[in-house]
């Protein structure tokens, strides 16, 4: 009787193990940046290194975010990112849109999400610095 009940509970803690092994983070794969002059487009590109897609990961963990605010701008964004997210293993990946506004005023940054869970968010100046440092390099 004590032996199948020991097999039993060895099952559920190794289905319980597996499953937190097998469990990712959420990572990004990839970012598509347009960056907007004079209300238009001038510039398109991709980012693809894995050193600036872990510090656009850093930086947008920093983010903010208020669910429970409708916000319409006055001014077109500065900037938009398209990230790819591999948000499960062996799962598709999850594309969200942000929309970027940089101030230069008390917030460094403004930035409208497409997923409802985040809608709207702000970042620190210094943080803000470090996005327009990813958004605007070479």
């Amino acid at each position: 009787m004590y032996k199948n009940l020991w097999m039993i509970l060895l099952i559920i803690v190794g289905i319980f193990l597996f499953y937190l092994i097998q469990k990712e983070d959420d990572v990004i794969t990839k970012a598509n940046v347009i960056i907007y002059t004079d209300g238009k487009t001038s510039s398109e590109k991709e980012i693809t290194d894995l050193k600036t897609l872990q510090s656009l990961q850093r930086v947008f963990a920093k983010i903010e975010w208020n669910r429970y605010i409708e916000v319409k701008m006055v001014r077109q964004e500065d900037a938009k990112i398209i990230m790819f997210r591999q948000v499960k293993q062996h799962m598709p990946e999850k594309t969200i849109q942000y929309k970027i506004w940089f101030e230069h005023a008390d917030v460094g940054a403004t930035i409208i999400s497409s997923d409802p869970d985040e809608n709207i968010g702000t970042l620190s100046k210094n943080d803000a610095k470090t996005l327009e440092g990813i958004i605007y390099q070479k």
